[in-house]
């Protein structure tokens, strides 16, 4: 299957959730209990504690402050914080808030968020999948709900492939929002099959687009040294783009399906997000797979399973886990934490 330009918002989330049949192909080696922190397996819009929180296809995670996550909530439009005690409330957005809205945090719209990137000053960029935007949360402590949203780049509701000023550019449908250490935003535009890059007022493909180098890029991480790397989803391989933009492929001794989400520990694992195996998996240095949460091709609502696991993330010495389909957040204890 190859990427397809102006492939529309909801036949790419079609696309993203379908199910088929899965070969396993990584070890599971006793791993560890998994905590659910925060959901109960239903859809819903509630803040809360544990089970009493409800979420709508979380899908996105990023650090917020000691033993804390964000959340991009898709169909609540929302943005939720989650505490490791299983605390949930909203910072922006709701429900009945579908759409684009700039303004405080108390009162702005969003479209669809998938992906939420936290910088070091606190700043929060939001990619927008539905509005084929990147939005941008500025602390703001005057305005309601702490935070002062703007667009960041992109032109709301219209989709294309377009760099530049940050004004005139357009996405399709953006999946996922990282910062680097000098400000810059990466995103993973799968309907573009492309890395983008925003800095400075400028929007600039990384990677991919006319080179048909990836399918279906759902997400990234930042390495230490530079590169990105990317989970492509519809080719079930992860990339590695370096500096310069030359895309390279990690050797993974086994096979994935739907990597979906991707994130990087301090000692050099890497993590995936498989969807459609309902797995969470580490990959060594060698390129060996061990499952640390879920079972093969088996979708539950336990403790011992996953039902499409869209994300993960290295946060305070825990791998949390966005649970799509349970409409949850889990995490699992990361050996030092043993």
């Amino acid at each position: 299957m190859r990427a397809m330009r102006g492939v529309p918002f909801l036949v790419v989330c079609l696309l993203t959730l379908v199910i088929a049949s899965v070969r396993p192909g990584a070890l599971r080696a006793d791993p560890t209990p998994m905590r659910i922190v925060a959901g109960a397996g239903t859809a819903g819009f509630a803040d809360g504690r544990g089970a009493d929180a409800r979420f709508n296809k979380p899908i996105r995670l990023a650090p917020f402050g000691p033993g804390a996550v964000l959340v991009a909530d898709i169909f609540n439009h929302a943005l939720r914080i989650v505490s490791l005690d299983g605390r949930v409330r909203t910072l922006s957005g709701a429900p009945d808030r579908k759409g684009h809205r700039d303004g405080d945090a108390a009162s702005a719209w969003f479209d669809a968020p998938h992906g939420v990137g936290v910088a070091g000053d606190g700043r929060i960029a939001v990619a927008e999948a539905g509005g084929h935007t990147l939005r941008l949360l500025t602390p703001d402590s005057v305005a309601p709900g702490g935070y002062r949203v703007t667009t960041l780049a992109g032109v709301p509701g219209e989709k294309g492939n377009r760099d530049g000023a940050a004004a005139q550019a357009l996405f399709n449908s953006p999946h996922a929002a990282v910062w680097d250490g000098d400000g810059r935003v990466y995103a993973p535009d799968i309907g573009n099959a492309s890395i983008r890059r925003v800095g400075e007022g400028i929007v600039a493909t990384m990677a991919g687009g006319e080179r048909g180098v990836f399918v279906y890029p759902m997400d990234l991480a930042l390495l230490p040294d530079g590169r990105v790397l990317v989970a492509d989803a519809g080719a079930n391989q992860l990339r590695l783009v370096d500096r310069a933009g030359q895309v390279t492929t990690l050797r993974v001794q086994g096979e994935l399906a739907t990597p979906h989400g991707v994130a990087a520990g301090p000692d050099g694992t890497v993590y995936v997000a498989d969807m459609k195996s309902h797995r969470v998996l580490a990959i060594d240095g060698e390129g060996r797979l061990t499952t640390l949460a879920g079972e093969a091709g088996v979708a539950g609502s336990d403790a011992a399973h996953l039902n499409r696991p869209a994300a993960v993330l290295v946060h305070d010495s825990w791998l949390w886990i966005a649970d799509l389909d349970n409409h949850r957040i889990c995490a699992v204890a990361l050996p030092a934490t043993k």
